[in-house]
């Protein structure tokens, strides 16, 4: 029982792992593919390739030719996610077949595979998120923040692809984990700068972690720098830096084939392409956003609208009131102004027998580690030259410590109700955390149900739910994946042998879809809708031409099919073979 007890937090990360990881596991079949994901898809099946060539001729799987024959693809990304999917793709996906006529415990199992290790990233990250939350606060503040992070529906729809987002999530969280317990540890510091590579070997997004760590340092340190005689005197620098600067380069060079040979001009290559990368097009309050400079306000604005409004709630008073804390300028909550007002007192520590243990205050270099990793991702997309395209996905490895900064603000709201009343009802803080953390965790489970597949159509209870972000003209589709929800209809009116467009999904994904037993084998795929049978358009304001040219073909705007959701269009199909006749 004692063992039991001193690894009690273990224990629960353990089982929030499990829980996240059946669910993720369970439902991704039933997940549309992104296009994101079928270029990562096909890139993870050349990888395979190459591990092939690996375990049969060992020698000959280093050379250049074999690397770049199978590393060339998708090269603008790192490799550690999509080489786990080639592993997962070699160990467990069925074999290559285009047949219509899967059985249905067979359907979804190429792109189960190919999840995986999706999967198990987010549910790692799920418990690195109560783990991190309980060291710097509470177990109940932990255990709020990991339930308000993966119920989120736009993280539950990340959490799921086999895309980077998720992992980075999981390597930023873990990496600054390290740094924290780094001070004066080579073991901590030495694992800082290996996990810090395995950020890099994810996803660019790690280049910026030694920003926030480097403005974490001369925070909490700063007072040390000093001018004298002798000349500037620095505080110690901690050694997880170091451990960074050597070991990170190189967990990510070796981590990626393609980078042994000519490797300078090849992580030359890759820089550049972040650094001068496309802006795609993205609708903003109904406008489309196509070039610099981009809102400022932007990553702010899209977390108030599709984050669940009470955790959004509760994290910004969390991040003021920590933040203010920390300047000298202490944020009082509302209940502690009315319970002094009616000459109340507010829960203490000498009303710890009737309430229950007050959580200690969150320290200095917690406190500005919880602050600055929740501001700096959502202040990098801010600058106006940044792409903006992708929504929270590109902020996403902030919405851990957020959640955590929630769930302070949570537990110090239910610390300022009134000691006297609560000793009256018998009551003790923790009950009550529990009780309204249920409250507040509702939300975002209703509307996990309610979005379904669908996630990033979800808006919160500010925008106006799916229909009121439809309404203010904001970005409500991720790239192809809705298409999902009209493939039984497709499959079940289609004629044999038509010809079938499906608007933003690309060849990859129509190939995967085929493959998985998800759309016909004998359906044939056109490249746009003037070659088209029949033609599903998937609503972008970008796009918008499309819809246009499928009326001119048609003669009318009548569909043969739609996908809604709250009365929002999501997918829409036309026949255009009956139109011409």
């Amino acid at each position: 029982m004692r063992l039991i007890k001193r690894h009690e937090n273990t224990m629960i990360a353990l089982g929030l792992a499990l829980a996240t990881f059946g669910v993720l596991f369970a439902n991704a079949p039933e997940l549309g593919l992104t296009r994101d994901e079928g270029y990562y898809v096909d890139a993870a099946e050349h990888y395979a390739g190459w591990f092939r060539e690996l375990s049969k001729n060992p020698g000959r799987a280093f050379s250049d030719a074999v690397i770049s024959r199978h590393y060339e693809i998708n090269r603008e990304h790192p490799v550690l996610v999509k080489n786990l999917m080639a592993l997962s793709y070699l160990a467990l996906a069925p074999p290559r077949t285009l047949s219509p006529s899967w059985p249905p415990d067979k359907r979804g199992a190429y792109v189960r595979a190919m999840r995986l290790p999706a999967d198990l990233f987010s549910a790692l990250c799920v418990a690195l998120v109560f783990l991190f939350g309980a060291a710097v606060a509470s177990r109940r503040v932990g255990l709020f923040a990991a339930l308000a992070f993966i119920l989120a529906p736009r993280h539950f729809f990340h959490a799921q692809l086999a895309c980077f987002d998720m992992p980075v999530t999981l390597m930023w969280l873990a990496t600054v984990m390290a740094f924290r317990k780094a001070a004066g540890s080579w073991k901590w510091s030495i694992l800082t700068g290996l996990i810090w590579g395995l950020a890099l070997a994810v996803k660019l997004n790690a280049f910026f972690l030694p920003v926030v760590l480097g403005l974490h340092w001369l925070i909490t340190e700063g007072r040390q720098f000093s001018l004298s005689r002798r000349g500037l005197k620095f505080p110690r620098i901690p050694l997880a830096f170091f451990c960074m600067l050597v070991l990170g380069p190189v967990v990510f060079l070796l981590h990626w084939p393609f980078l042994w040979h000519d490797t300078i001009a090849r992580l030359g290559w890759y820089l550049g392409f972040h650094l001068n990368h496309i802006n795609y097009y993205w609708e903003y309050f109904g406008k489309l956003l196509t070039d610099p400079p981009f809102p400022w306000a932007y990553p702010f604005v899209v977390t108030a609208l599709s984050l669940p409004l009470p955790t959004m709630l509760l994290a910004t008073f969390g991040f003021l009131a920590l933040l203010g804390r920390r300047l000298g300028r202490p944020v009082r909550t509302g209940l502690q102004l009315l319970a002094r007002l009616g000459g109340m007192k507010t829960a203490t520590v000498a009303d710890a027998k009737v309430t229950s243990e007050v959580t200690t205050d969150v320290g200095k270099n917690d406190a500005w580690l919880l602050i600055l990793n929740t501001f700096i991702p959502l202040l990098i997309i801010a600058i106006p030259t940044i792409p903006i395209f992708g929504g929270m996905k590109h902020w996403l490895h902030a919405m851990p410590f957020a959640c955590i900064l929630a769930g302070l603000a949570l537990d110090r709201i239910v610390q300022a109700l009134p000691g006297e009343m609560l000793g009256r009802l018998h009551l003790t803080t923790r009950r009550v955390f529990t009780a309204v953390a249920g409250l507040i965790l509702l939300p975002s489970l209703l509307g996990l149900v309610h979005i379904g597949n669908y996630g990033t159509t979800y808006y919160n209870e500010l925008a106006g739910g799916v229909a009121g972000g439809a309404d203010l003209g904001m970005q409500r589709q991720y790239w192809s994946n809705d298409i999902s929800g009209a493939l039984p209809w497709i499959n079940e009116h289609l004629p044999s042998g038509a010809r079938l467009y499906l608007h933003e999904v690309n060849g990859e994904c129509f190939r995967s879809y085929k493959r998985d037993g998800y759309l016909r084998g004998d359906l044939r795929m056109a490249w746009t809708p003037e070659s088209s049978d029949f033609t599903a358009y998937l609503y972008h304001r970008e796009f918008v031409d499309t819809e246009y040219r499928v009326w001119n073909l048609t003669g009318n705007h009548k569909i043969a099919h739609g996908l809604y959701l709250d009365e929002v269009p999501l997918a829409l199909v036309y026949d255009l073979k009956r139109s011409s006749k």
